[in-house]
């Protein structure tokens, strides 16, 4: 194991709350395992072990190698560690280098709740999409057809944070007809989020929509995707 990943867990199991631990656990379900510890504790670790060994300044392939020791493990925090060293860090790196990254970890399935997806979707994805939209939904586009639920999660969920939410509304389009007829659950609710969020430019396409596609809603979906609609 990487020295910068072994510091990393170690310093996140000598952070465990067993409480928070529980709760999480019993939060998210999909029967993740949890230390129970937050966001900013994560984010002072990754910092701190990052000042320690300064893998910033290493080689990609090293980097990756780092990330992915993270990634495979099973707890939800070291997870999200590696999540947070790519938003800390990488900003100024390729774009396709990211997704091959991420693409990767759902390949792999070390990727396999709506926590951690989620995280990664709204921190790492979404700021793609606004940055290089071409080359991010050429990429997403892909993911969109994967059999893999989480995978395919992602490739609409960045959508409902992006900045630029309004200029992809064909791409919102095709990506929410695929995912709504499938069966899994988590697929279903990423269009209800997408089009909760959407419905604030275009509350009729959203109505139109989902009226179409009606005999593969859900109660949640629609519940969600027209929370914002007025009276």
């Amino acid at each position: 194991m990487h020295t910068f990943s072994k510091h990393v867990l170690e310093r996140l199991k000598a952070a465990r709350n067993a409480d928070k631990a529980a709760w999480l656990e019993k939060y998210v379900k999909h029967d993740i395992k949890s230390l129970g510890v937050g966001i900013p504790e994560i984010r002072e670790i990754v910092k701190s072990s990052e000042n320690e060994f300064l893998l910033t300044q290493k080689s990609v392939p090293l980097q990756i190698q780092a990330l992915n020791v993270l990634m495979e493990q099973v707890y939800t925090e070291s997870k999200l560690a590696s999540i947070i060293y790519l938003q800390l860090y990488w900003k100024k790196s390729d774009n396709r280098t990211i997704l091959e990254l991420i693409s990767g970890w759902f390949e792999n399935r070390w990727i396999s709740d709506w926590n951690v997806c989620d995280w990664l979707c709204v921190r790492l994805i979404s700021p793609l999409i606004d940055k290089d939209p071409d080359n991010t939904i050429e990429e997403l586009s892909k993911w969109n057809k994967d059999k893999y639920l989480w995978k395919a999660r992602a490739s609409l969920v960045p959508f409902a944070e992006s900045k630029s939410i309004g200029r992809h509304i064909k791409t919102i389009l095709s990506f929410s007809e695929l995912l709504i007829k499938r069966e899994e659950r988590f697929c279903k609710t990423a269009v209800g989020w997408v089009m909760r969020q959407y419905s604030k430019n275009d509350s009729e396409f959203v109505a139109v929509f989902l009226d179409k596609h009606k005999e593969w809603l859900t109660k949640e979906v629609i519940t969600n995707a027209t929370k914002y609609f007025k009276p």
